[in-house]
């Protein structure tokens, strides 16, 4: 994922964890070269500072003879003025005449004539500069000129170059491994603030996913100040989105009811006279199958936005008992309603006591003595279970049985259509009817509808 990352910077983290390694990247960089151009100067420092101290005990020992002769007072070759080829040499000159560090073995130091630098003359500031000794190896040099009344004398005093370098380098041995281990920490926490830091957008996206599938009718505030406004004009346009599905189905409902008028009235005003053949009656039949199909499309459309009312289904199941008792009273059934009362379902009130009418009323025409209602809830969903102590059907039939118009016994009243019914409506609300033969005689009916959301 971080790999893909980087190589496709159109994303945010992307682009994000690209500018931000780039520019760790660069500011260690500069921080290392800044850091070894300190050591630099600092060991530049102490290094001709050593050397100002052996110019200045030079300039001290100094004696200069009558005759000219030159000659200094005491033991000027301390370590590491004594060990020849060193690089650590001094040397005086005036007149002619030079002495030398016992560094140098007896050879003496070329110093190239420079211009007459005023300021360190006066100040007495040795002047630095570079050269080679007769082996070749680079110098360091530290030149003061002064005058005595013997006349003028430079003092030099050398280091190896080597004593500048090799100390930056070493330190370098230790800045550069860790510097890299500060990068890599910092790579590792970029990666972290970027996933951190990116944490609101990903569950505001987890959010919009919910409300799209209807699982939440609209985002809680975000803890990221800068998405409010973005939540705002979302939950604006789910807002909308409501009131335009609202007019919608009211639209559908209107439709409807102003067609199931005239219908009706066509279906009664076609008699046998009128219409001798029942073709007619059976277009008429279609026509208003046809209406409440697409009325019930327009409810599970609501629904399948997660806008469809909840409805609790204990009270409805009640009313549809008492109805089937009145109903069937020269049966004399025990029709039992144990649904629990805090059961509820996304679907419409008006779809729940079509489908749950439809299949106790099927129980109701097939059972012997009882019918039990039951519901049980399993995630997003709830489960209604109807059974009865019927004959129960057939295996082979229990597919054909969910077609519309199919009937197994003509003796029993009904036209065919209340489980066909049935399962489509429950199936517009992304639910479903299963019928299932009980091995202790009778059938049962399940129709899972959606939890509601809130």
């Amino acid at each position: 994922m971080i790999a893909s990352r980087l190589r496709n910077p159109q994303t945010i983290a992307g682009r994000l964890i690209v500018f931000s390694i780039f520019y760790a990247l660069a500011a260690l960089v500069v921080a290392c070269v800044v850091l070894a151009l300190i050591v630099a100067n600092v060991v530049r420092d102490q290094v001709d500072q050593r050397l100002s101290v052996q110019i200045e005990a030079v300039r001290g020992s100094i004696k200069i003879g009558l005759d000219g002769s030159l000659a200094v007072d005491g033991n000027l070759d301390g370590p590491p003025f004594d060990r020849p080829g060193s690089g650590w040499y001094w040397q005086v000159s005036t007149a002619g005449k030079r002495l030398t560090s016992s560094s140098l073995s007896g050879a003496n130091l070329s110093n190239p004539p420079q211009p007459v630098d005023w300021r360190n003359l006066l100040t007495g500031t040795p002047r630095a500069g570079a050269g080679r000794d007769n082996r070749g190896q680079n110098l360091h040099f530290l030149t003061s000129q002064s005058f005595t009344a013997g006349g003028g004398v430079e003092i030099i005093a050398t280091a190896p170059r080597s004593a500048l370098v090799m100390p930056v380098l070493r330190a370098l041995l230790f800045l550069v491994p860790a510097m890299l281990v500060l990068g890599g920490l910092l790579v590792v926490g970029i990666l972290l603030q970027v996933r951190y830091g990116l944490s609101p957008l990903r569950t505001l996206a987890e959010k919009v996913a919910d409300v799209s599938s209807g699982q939440s009718r609209g985002l809680d505030e975000p803890q990221a100040e800068e998405l409010r406004p973005l939540v705002g004009e979302i939950n604006r346009l789910v807002e909308r989105n409501q009131l335009r599905i609202a007019e919608t189905r009211l639209q559908f409902a209107n439709m409807a009811h102003g067609l199931k008028t005239p219908v009706a009235s066509l279906y009664l005003a076609l008699n046998d006279d009128a219409d001798p053949t029942g073709e007619a009656r059976l277009q008429v039949e279609r026509i208003d199958r046809q209406i409440k199909h697409h009325l019930a499309r327009a409810r599970a459309g609501v629904s399948a936005a997660g806008f469809a009312p909840t409805t609790q289904l204990r009270s409805h199941v009640d009313d549809i008992v008492a109805m089937m008792q009145k109903l069937y009273v020269d049966r004399q059934l025990t029709i039992s309603n144990q649904l629990d009362e805090t059961l509820s379902v996304a679907c419409a009130p008006e779809d729940v006591d079509e489908i749950l009418g439809a299949i106790i009323d099927n129980a109701c025409k097939w059972a012997n003595s009882s019918v039990r209602i039951a519901g049980a809830q399993d995630r997003g969903e709830i489960a209604i279970v109807v059974a009865d102590d019927g004959p129960g059907i057939n295996s082979d039939d229990l597919t054909d049985v969910l077609s519309p118009g199919v009937r197994l016994d003509e003796t029993v009243p009904g036209d065919g259509f209340g489980l066909s019914i049935a399962k489509e409506v429950s199936g517009l609300y992304g639910g479903r009817l299963v019928l299932q033969d009980m091995p202790e005689g009778g059938l049962s009916a399940t129709v899972v509808l959606p939890k509601p959301t809130s």
